[in-house]
Parts: C-alpha cells; structure tokens; sequence
C-alpha cells in the first residue's frame, strides 16, 4: 500500500511538471530576471545570443539609456524596462516570460519609440497579485492602470503568445486607450490542451505547493529542454541559452505562476473571444506555419477571419518562437499598423 502511494505521488509530480512546462501557452523564454536589459552580464548575453562579440550597446552606456521602473499598483510591484523616445510601444511576452523575451527588438524599435516591455505579474521582476487571481482580465488592468502612472498614452501594443490574449483583453476594455495591436503566435481561442488538473496542482494548498517546491529543482531541467527544442522548431535553440533559461523556469515560485496562468487562461478566453469583433484599432497578425506550441489555424487564422481588417502574415519555415528567431518580421508588423488609418 505504502509503494502504490508513493508511485502515485511519483507519477503526479512527473505530471505536473510536464503539464506546466509543455503547455501549449509556454510563449516567453526568459534571461536571469534580476538584471534586465543593463550591465556587464546582460550584454554579454545579448552578444552572444546575436552571435556577435561586439553588441550595439556598451553595458557602460545602457542602464543610462535603458531605464528598470518599479510601479505599485494594487499592492503588486510590477517592473518595466523602458528606453528610446516617441510613440509608445508594450512588450508583452508569453508564458513563462520576461520583458528579456524581447531583446531582439527591443533596441531596434527603442530608436525611433518609447519601448516599455512588461515582466508579467508573477514573472521576470514582477509581483504576483496576493488578494486575487491573476487572470487575464486582472493582468490587463494592472498594466493599463500602471502605464497610466508611467504617462504612457494610447500605445500600441505587441503580445506574443499568452501576450496576444492580455492585449486583446486589453483593447476590449479599454478600446479608446490604444492605438493598434500586433500580435505574435497569439494564443487567444479556448482550448484544453496542456491544462487539466495536473497543470493547477501547484495552486492546491499545501500539497501543490510541497510537490512543486521539493520535485520540480529535481525533474525541471530535463522538460525545460526538451520544451526549448519544441518551441523553437524547426530553428535551432540560440547558441548558449539554454543553461540561462534553466535558472528561470526550475525555479518553484515560477513554475507555479506558468502554471496558474494556464489554468486561468481558458475560461477567459472563453469569456472573451465572442467579443473580438469589437476591436476597431489596426491590428497585425504574426503567425508561423510550424508553430508546436501555439497552432496557427486554431488561432491567428481564426481571429484573422474575426478581424477581416487585420493584417496577417503566415511566416514559412517558422515556429513559436518568433521575436526570437525571425524579429525583423515583428519590427515590419509595427510599421505595417503605424501605417494603417
């Protein structure tokens, strides 16, 4: 009895972690979240993810142009990274994410507007809200309510994955303070894959929290990379990535906001998607045709067919990962609604 006990907790676990690592909604891959966007060590890393020694910006020169914000709304401390001057533009990355998801846009677009890309609450630098749930609805209007106090007016906003349903959600509810949409292998049509009880287990008192905190350090890495594989696909994972990624999502406390997100996600969505039809802002489309994690069909395609005025634009030979591996399409989809009436 004692064995069949402990198989079953084995098995859950395992479980678990493969449901909160290899849901369908795992957008965002992320750097070492104490220190975006600045310093020696973030520079280092955006060289040599670009696969060049000698970056663009000096870690002399970046914490002075590159600003790390702390706005408390609520009660939960969310962080930003801002830089450059102009229109402004949010960052909204997947699940699991930080505003680092962005690195490869992130100075290019920075030239000629004022970027602010977002750490997700629960994410990157970013509090996870202590009173109620973080469901898309509530991330949405943490983010309007804090780029309010940052003075940011009617931006226009690029989701990639999980990213692509709070802006949305966040152009429903707040359709005269934004300017146009770009969304990016967006996951935003109710599905059950990848979420199910195993996926919500970390939200169970005491017992989520004793199986995610003791086991996860032990079998995470392992599905960490097997995930990186599948959601860059069919590109390679960038060249020294993987073992930054892996301090990120072994972390317990992560694992279990990817995995609150994903159990929250469907019902929102749900709740939402009747109402595409009202988004009136221009609205971009990225979608790749090899995507694994997000299917672009069941989603950009779809919502395309929602929006007959969107622009989309299918990506060959492309998977999920796309501000990553193809960013001068994200950077064109921004052009493409600036340029839209």
């Amino acid at each position: 009895m004692e064995l069949s006990v402990k198989l079953c907790v084995t098995l859950l676990v395992s479980g678990l972690l493969l449901a909160a690592s290899q849901s369908r909604y795992a957008g965002g891959l992320s750097d070492d979240p104490g220190k975006p966007f600045n310093g020696k060590n973030q520079v280092k890393f955006t060289a040599n993810l670009l696969g060049t020694s000698n970056p663009s910006v000096s870690s002399d020169d970046e914490p002075a142009q590159t600003k790390s914000k702390f706005v408390t709304i609520e009660g939960t401390r969310l962080h930003f990274a801002i830089k450059g001057a102009g229109r402004p533009v949010v960052l909204i990355h997947g699940n699991p994410g930080s505003s680092q998801d962005w690195v490869r846009v992130f100075s290019v677009l920075a030239a000629h507007h004022k970027i602010i890309a977002f750490d997700r609450p629960g994410h990157g630098r970013s509090q996870r809200p202590k009173h109620e749930e973080a469901t898309v609805e509530v991330q949405a209007r943490l983010l309007h309510d804090a780029l309010r106090q940052l003075s940011v007016q009617r931006p226009i906003l690029i989701g990639h994955s999980w990213g692509g349903a709070l802006a949305l959600v966040y152009a429903i509810n707040y359709p005269k303070e934004v300017a146009g949409l770009v969304l990016v292998a967006p996951a935003v049509y109710e599905s059950q894959d990848g979420v199910s009880f195993l996926s919500k287990l970390p939200a169970v008192p005491v017992i989520g929290d004793a199986v995610n905190f003791v086991l996860t350090p032990l079998f995470g890495a392992s599905v960490v990379r097997k995930d990186l594989k599948k959601a860059f696909s069919p590109d390679p994972v960038p060249k020294n990535y993987l073992r930054s990624v892996l301090s990120e999502w072994t972390r317990p406390k992560k694992v279990k906001a990817y995995a609150l997100d994903d159990a929250l996600l469907s019902d929102c969505l749900k709740k939402f998607s009747p109402r595409y039809s009202e988004i009136e802002v221009p609205l971009s489309i990225l979608a790749g045709d090899s995507d694994l994690i997000v299917p672009e069909k069941e989603n950009a395609e779809r919502l395309h067919k929602a929006l007959p005025k969107s622009q989309f634009v299918l990506l060959r030979q492309t998977g999920h990962e796309i501000p990553f591996t193809r960013p001068q399409a994200v950077i064109d989809a921004l052009h493409q609604v600036e340029s839209l009436p």
